[in-house]
C-alpha cells in the first residue's frame, strides 16, 4: 500500500519529525522575505485540518544531509493561530530547509522534474546564496548517493542570466 502523502493533523510532529514541503514554505515565519503565500491552504483551523509532510514519514529523513539547520520550534507560533497538541512541541522546517528538503527528496525520485522554483521562492540575492549554502552541506551525501549532479543540472536550469547561481 502506497504511503500517504500527509498527515492531516499534528499529533505524529517532532523535532525529528518536522513538518516539511509546501505546508513548510507556506508557514509565515516571523522576520522572513520569503514564503508564507498559502498558510491556509495547508492549516485550516475552521475545519481542523492541518495538511502537513514530515521529515523522515513522508519525505526522507534529511539530517544526515543538513543536522538540524533550520529546523525550529514553532509551538508558540501555532498555538496562536489556533493550532495546540497538547504537552507536544510542534516543529517546522523554516523556507531553506523545506526547500532544501524537497531538493533532496526530488533528487532521490526518479521525476525528471522538481518543483523548487529558486529564483521565485528566494528573489533576494541574500535569500538565495543562503539556500545555496545549505545545499552545500548536503553535497557530500547527494555526491555520495550519486545524486548530486542532478541537484546540480536542475540549480543551474533555473538561474535566469546575471542572477546569482550556486557555488558564486
Amino acid at each position: 500500500m502506497p504511503q500517504p502523502l500527509f498527515d492531516f493533523d499534528l499529533k505524529r510532529v517532532s523535532r525529528e519529525h518536522y513538518i516539511t514541503g509546501k505546508a513548510a514554505i507556506s508557514f509565515p515565519h516571523p522576520g522572513s522575505t520569503t514564503g508564507g503565500w498559502h498558510f491556509l491552504s495547508y492549516f485550516d483551523r475552521e475545519s481542523g485540518v492541518a495538511k502537513v509532510s514530515l521529515a523522515g514519514i513522508h519525505y526522507p529523513d534529511t539530517t544526515g544531509y543538513f543536522g538540524d539547520v533550520g529546523v525550529t520550534d514553532v509551538t508558540a507560533q501555532l498555538a496562536e493561530r489556533g493550532w495546540i497538541v497538547e504537552g507536544q512541541r510542534l516543529f517546522i522546517a523554516d523556507h531553506f530547509r523545506a526547500a532544501a528538503d524537497m531538493m533532496v527528496k526530488w533528487a532521490l525520485s526518479d521525476s525528471s522534474h522538481c518543483n523548487v522554483e529558486v529564483a521565485e521562492w528566494f528573489p533576494s540575492t541574500r535569500d538565495r546564496q543562503r539556500f545555496f549554502k545549505l545545499l552545500d552541506l548536503g553535497k557530500p551525501k547527494l555526491r555520495e548517493s550519486g545524486r548530486l549532479g542532478k541537484i546540480e543540472a536542475w540549480l543551474n536550469s533555473q538561474q535566469p542570466p546575471g542572477r546569482i547561481g550556486p557555488g558564486q
